[in-house]
C-alpha cells in the first residue's frame, strides 16, 4: 500500500518519524479501554494510515498533543497537523465519509480535540458520525460481515461519545437511535460461541452507557431549567412532572439491565485489562447514571421501580409511602453519599496500570459532589431499596459514612485523576480536576450541598470526560 505523501512543512516533516512512532507506542493505548492487537486503534490504523491523508495527518497530531506537555516547541506543530486533519477529513466527507479510515479519522478527530483545547467538544464531528451512522442503516439489507462489523463499531463510538457530550451540551444530539433505526446486533463469529467483543470506547456496556447518556441530557436540561426560573406557572410544572416521568423510565431501564458475564466475553488480549475490568467499570457507570438519577430526582428513592406503575406516586399529592422516614433529606444525602463510595470502592478494584482508564474520568467527576463535609447521615436500614444487585451487596450500605471515609475519598479522587493527567491527554484531565477542586471549595464555604453540573456551567468548564 502506497504511503500517502503530504506537503508538510520541513519542521514537521522531521517530527514524522518520532510522532507516528510515539502513537503507536502510546497514543493508540488512550482511545481504547484495552490494548492489543485487537484493537483497532493500533492494528486497523497501521494497516490505513500511510494511505489516508485523515488519519496520516490526525495520528500526528494526537501524538504532538500529548507529547507538548514534555516538549512545548510541538504545540504549534499539533495545532497545525490538527488544522491539516480537519482539512482533510472534510475534503474526504463531500463524498461521503463512509469508507474505514475515513470513519476513524472522524472518531479519532472528534474525541482529541480537547486534548489541544479543552473546551473543544467535536460537536460538528459528532455530528458527521451520527448521519454518516443513519445512512448506513438505511442501507443495512445484506449487508457482508464486514460492514456488519464496521456499522456495529462505529455505532459504539456514538454511543461513547453521546453519552459524554450529553453531560457537557446543550444541544440536541442526533444518534441512530433517536432516528427510529433499530440498534444494529453484534455480528454472530463463527466458532466463538457468540462471545461478545469489547469495544475500544464501550468495553462491554454500551446498553448502559446508552441510557446513561440520556441521563446526562435530562439532568443537565433540568438543572439549567430550573436556574433560569423566575416564577412559578403551570408550564414549569407540566415541564418538571415531564422530566420526573422520563427519570422513572431511566431508572427502571438501568436497573433491568443485564450485563454479561466473563464467560460470554472473548479475551481482549491485553493481560493488563482483564474483562473483570470492563465489568466493573460498566457497573460503576450504571451505578454512576442511578447517582445523577437520585440527586436531581429524589423520589425515585420513594418507591420500588420493579412493582410501582410509573408516576404513581404523583397521584396522591401531599401523602407520603409507608417507607418513607422523617428525616428524608439526611437520608437522601446518605444514600448518595454512600453510593458515590460504592462508584469509588468499584473504581479501586481496577488497577491504576488497566487500560479500561481511559474512560474512567467522567466516574471521578460525577461522584465529587456527593463526598460532602457537612451532611448529617442516617441510618438506611428504613430504606427498601436496593436497585441493582452489586448495591445491595455493598458494604457501603450497611454503615454511615464517617468523616474519615469522605476525607479518603476525596484524596482517592485526585489521586486518580493526577495519574490520569500523567497517563492520558493532560488538558481535559487538568480541567477536570480544577472543576472537582472549585466543587468541594464552594461545598465546604457555602457549607451546603453543591453539584458539580452547576459549578461546571457557571465556570464554563465542560470538556469530554473521556
Amino acid at each position: 500500500m502506497a504511503r500517502y505523501e503530504t506537503p508538510l512543512s520541513p519542521s514537521l516533516q522531521d517530527n514524522t518519524s518520532v510522532l507516528v512512532e510515539y502513537y503507536f507506542k502510546e497514543v493508540c493505548g488512550m482511545m481504547s479501554c484495552y490494548d492489543s492487537k485487537l484493537n483497532p486503534y493500533r492494528t486497523t490504523i497501521s494497516n490505513l494510515w500511510g494511505s489516508s491523508p485523515s488519519l496520516y495527518y490526525v495520528t500526528q497530531s494526537m501524538a504532538a498533543a500529548c507529547l507538548a506537555e514534555v516538549s512545548p516547541g510541538l504545540s504549534l506543530a499539533s495545532g497545525r497537523l490538527r488544522d491539516q486533519a480537519v482539512n482533510a477529513l472534510w475534503k474526504e466527507s463531500k463524498a461521503g465519509p463512509t469508507d474505514t479510515s475515513s470513519l476513524l479519522a472522524l472518531v479519532m478527530l472528534g474525541f482529541s480535540l480537547c486534548w489541544h483545547e479543552p473546551s473543544k467538544l467535536g460537536q460538528s464531528e459528532f455530528e458527521l458520525l451520527a448521519e454518516t451512522l443513519i445512512h448506513l442503516e438505511a442501507q443495512q439489507d445484506n449487508l457482508a460481515m464486514a460492514d456488519k462489523q464496521k456499522r456495529f463499531f462505529f455505532y459504539n463510538s456514538l454511543v461513547y461519545w453521546r453519552m459524554l457530550l450529553s453531560f457537557v451540551s446543550d444541544q440536541d444530539l442526533p444518534s441512530a437511535a433517536s432516528s427510529g433505526t433499530v440498534q444494529p446486533q453484534p455480528p454472530r463469529f463463527p466458532n466463538r460461541n457468540d462471545a461478545r467483543m469489547p469495544h475500544p470506547q464501550t468495553g462491554i456496556g454500551v446498553e448502559v452507557l446508552e441510557v446513561v447518556g440520556q441521563v446526562g441530557a435530562l439532568v443537565r436540561k433540568e438543572r439549567k431549567r430550573i436556574r433560569r426560573r423566575q416564577h412559578s406557572s403551570r408550564h414549569d410544572i407540566e415541564q418538571s412532572v415531564a422530566a420526573i416521568q422520563i427519570a422513572e423510565q431511566l431508572h427502571s431501564r438501568l436497573c433491568k439491565i443485564e450485563l454479561p458475564t466473563e464467560i460470554t466475553v472473548m479475551e481482549s488480549g491485553d493481560d493488563m485489562t482483564p474483562t473483570d475490568h470492563l465489568l466493573k467499570a460498566a457497573e460503576a457507570y450504571r451505578c454512576t447514571g442511578l447517582l445523577q438519577l437520585y440527586r436531581n430526582f429524589p423520589d425515585l428513592l420513594l418507591q420500588d421501580t420493579a412493582s410501582a406503575s410509573p408516576s404513581a406516586w404523583l397521584e396522591v399529592p401531599g401523602e407520603s409511602g409507608p417507607n418513607v422516614p422523617d428525616d428524608s433529606e439526611a437520608l437522601h444525602g446518605t444514600w448518595l453519599t454512600c453510593l458515590a463510595l460504592h462508584i469509588l470502592d468499584l473504581l479501586q478494584d481496577i488497577p491504576i496500570t488497566s487500560r479500561s482508564r481511559s474512560i474512567q474520568p467522567l466516574l471521578l467527576v460525577s461522584i465529587c459532589s456527593e463526598l460532602s463535609m457537612t451532611r448529617e447521615f442516617a441510618s438506611l436500614d428504613s430504606l427498601v431499596e436496593r436497585p441493582v444487585a452489586s448495591i445491595a451487596s455493598s458494604s457501603r450500605l450497611k454503615a454511615k459514612p464517617t468523616m474519615i471515609d469522605i476525607l479518603h475519598a476525596r484524596r482517592l479522587v485526585l489521586s486518580r485523576l493526577a495519574s490520569f493527567e500523567g497517563i492520558l491527554a493532560a488538558k481535559p484531565i487538568r480541567q477536570m480536576t480544577v472543576l472537582v477542586r472549585e466543587t468541594w471549595s464552594c461545598m465546604d464555604e457555602k457549607q451546603q450541598d453543591v453539584y458539580w453540573i452547576d459549578i461546571m456551567v457557571e465556570k464554563g468548564y465542560e470538556t469530554l470526560m473521556g
